[in-house]
């Protein structure tokens, strides 16, 4: 079958995000007409596995009904035989359903049902018996069921009828005895478009969506009571009246996929029920009604990622849109560092924020004790919020936010602990003690450990070992100044000179340590 392409297959076309983080975007489009499609008897079609398929019923000059198998490059050499009606659709485990109820009859007479399965190119035809009440016309079918191919259930209505017909199939077979005519609670309007869907709703619970093309922007959900439903009836913002809304539960909410005003045009939207906005809306591209049908004809597949959304226009386009969710940035719990810290007295509403790295998960931070306690040490904690006055003008203290060091007492660190993981804890925690100097603080707080790391002197590009990459560096600050990256005025300090003059005089302390091992 010759492929006649109008638009070629696209890359992806944002159409905008919500607040909420969902965004759609235009995967592919293709338009029927220049497909070659006639849009009289092309009225139903669907989407599945990245395809889509659509129901020619001509029996014009004695021509067999026909289902085109159309992907983003066009109409493919893939077709099966298709039905007399309008109505194509497909059940659970991905079998064409077809209707060879004749156009524009009644579903009474010799009106039968066809499966297929597209894997395969089995077919099975099953009557339509009077136990389930079709008198009146209906152009279109619904979502079916479990497996038509073996145990499975289709949903549908006539035009004369307030009722649902449930053709029930067991083993393969019409199962007469579980075949019959359900009524709901409610009187429901009918007519041949009127269409059916199947689906688990967000408690996994069967549930038919009841779509009256002329239904003033309202749906019927029907549950089961017993052999027969009860209606939940809500509005979507704003539903149009047209053909083509579907259900599906996806990011644990219950979703419905359906035409939008202007009426009869191409726009659609994906909201809950009783919503007042859409999470996604997707304008209309064409000026007027393009199939005189009034269908605009979408379903959803979902999956890990997020949902494929397929739409058929006949007349209009056949396009694929991919609908996502932004993962949220996850919040990062601020850690300070509370004491006696780059000359931060020791106050619960002062502290030094640490740096968090997102790979690692690890918070760090360099830091400078001043050595201002009688014995040179000073004191510091963690804490995730910072405590403010309350209204006695005492601390609004921080608990359980403040974390320190698992110990009975303060906790003396000194160079022995340096590069071991210490033990933190939000329960009878206590402060560290630590000696005058320049350190590494590394916080790890899923392990809920600290690690300290000395700076020595020398170290002037703090990559904890000192050698002739230092001279290197210290020697270029002297030349070129001390503002580059990578250096550390405090550990260049190496001749210990209280203005912490930089100067050939630190390099001369520095080689000597290198050499001597010692300052």
């Amino acid at each position: 079958m010759k492929k006649l392409l109008l638009i070629a297959a696209m890359a992806a076309i944002a159409f905008g995000a919500s607040a909420d983080g969902y965004k759609i975007e235009k995967v592919w489009e293709l338009n029927p007409t220049s497909l070659g499609l006639p849009v009289n008897d092309v009225r139903q079609g669907f989407g599945m596995d990245g395809k889509f398929y659509i129901n020619n019923k001509s029996t014009a000059d004695g021509a067999t009904p026909f289902i085109y198998v159309i992907d983003e490059n066009g109409v493919t050499d893939v077709t099966y035989t298709g039905g007399a009606n309008c109505g194509i659709s497909r059940d659970e485990a991905g079998n064409i359903i077809v209707s060879n109820a004749t156009f524009p009859g009644a579903w009474g007479g010799n009106a039968t049902i066809k499966v297929i399965n597209p894997t395969t190119g089995e077919e099975v035809e099953y009557p339509i018996p009077e136990e389930c009440g079709i008198q009146g016309r209906s152009d279109f079918l619904g979502f079916a069921k479990g497996n038509l191919m073996e145990d499975g259930v289709l949903y549908f209505t006539g035009a004369t009828y307030a009722g649902i017909c449930v053709l029930t199939i067991t083993g393969g077979e019409v199962d007469y005895d579980y075949c019959y005519l359900a009524t709901c609670n409610v009187d429901l309007n009918c007519d041949n478009m009127t269409v059916v869907n199947h689906y688990n709703d967000i408690n996994g619970d069967d549930a038919l969506l009841w779509v009256y093309r002329s239904g003033n922007g309202v749906l019927n959900k029907l549950s089961a009571d017993g052999e027969n439903f009860v209606r939940t009836q809500f509005p979507l913002p704003n539903k149009g009246s047209c053909n083509g809304t579907f259900p599906f539960v996806w990011d644990g909410k219950e979703l419905f996929l359906y035409p939008t005003l202007p009426n009869y045009q191409n726009g659609f939207a994906v909201a809950e029920a009783n919503a007042e906005a859409p999470i996604v809306e997707v304008p209309s591209s064409v000026a007027a009604n393009p199939n005189g049908f009034q269908c605009n004809w979408l379903n959803a597949e979902v999956d890990a990622d997020g949902v494929t959304i397929y739409q058929y226009a006949p007349g209009g386009n056949i396009t694929v849109y991919r609908l996502t969710k932004d993962e949220p940035v996850p919040e990062t719990p601020n850690v300070y560092i509370l004491g006696e810290v780059n000359e931060n007295s020791w106050a619960p509403n002062v502290g030094l924020l640490m740096d968090y790295d997102a790979e690692t998960g690890l918070y760090t931070a360099n830091v400078t004790f001043d050595g201002r306690g009688q014995s040179g040490e000073n004191y510091f904690s963690f804490t995730t919020e910072l405590a403010e006055y309350d209204d006695q003008g005492s601390w609004d203290y921080i608990a359980p936010y403040r974390f320190g060091a698992i110990a009975e007492n303060d906790f003396w660190y000194d160079d022995m602990y340096d590069g071991q993981p210490l033990g933190l804890t939000y329960e009878n925690y206590q402060a560290f003690r630590i000696m005058g100097g320049n350190y590494e603080l590394v916080l790890d707080k899923n392990a809920m450990t600290l690690t300290i790391h000395r700076w020595e002197l020398g170290d002037v590009n703090h990559d904890r070992t000192v050698d002739v990459g230092d001279v290197t560096l210290l020697i270029s600050a002297i030349l070129s100044g001390t503002d580059i990256e990578g250096f550390y005025l405090t550990e260049a300090n190496c001749d210990r000179d209280e203005g912490a003059t930089i100067d050939v005089g630190d390099v001369t302390a520095l080689i000597s340590r290198i050499l001597t091992n010692e300052w």
